[in-house]
């Protein structure tokens, strides 16, 4: 059996800021069809966020206080929220600020969810 190279299958980089988190190209991938997107955090302590289409939304089946908005632009993608980001430093007991503090992430096709390896530690750490 050949098992071949994939030389484009690498991780992306999520940004955490103080007021949102930004993926880059690679991690953003997934979302390219998502209307809204749910986050939250895993008994590890990863950040993980699930791409939801409108048809998905429409069903009425989600609590809207959970679904928040994520920008798409050629290079990247944003979340922004400020109490999002509070919840979060709070949660994982980190600083966040105007500088970013980069994270690895992992997309998993059988949960439909982008992980953010955040106990992994930084990116480059």
């Amino acid at each position: 059996m050949i098992k071949w190279f994939n030389v484009k299958a690498k991780n992306g980089v999520a940004s955490l800021y103080s007021n949102s988190i930004t993926l880059n190209t690679t991690a953003m991938y997934p979302f390219e069809i998502a209307h809204r997107v749910q986050v939250g955090l895993t008994e590890e302590g990863n950040i993980v966020i699930q791409p939801l289409t409108k048809a998905v939304i429409e069903t009425g089946n989600l609590d809207e206080s959970c679904l928040l908005k994520i920008e798409r632009h050629k290079s990247f993608a944003r979340i922004s929220s400020v109490t999002l980001m509070k919840q979060i430093g709070e949660a994982l007991n980190i600083t966040l600020s105007s500088t970013p503090i980069q994270y690895e992430t992992a997309w998993d096709s059988e949960e439909n969810i982008l992980t953010i390896l955040v106990k992994d530690g930084p990116k480059g750490k």
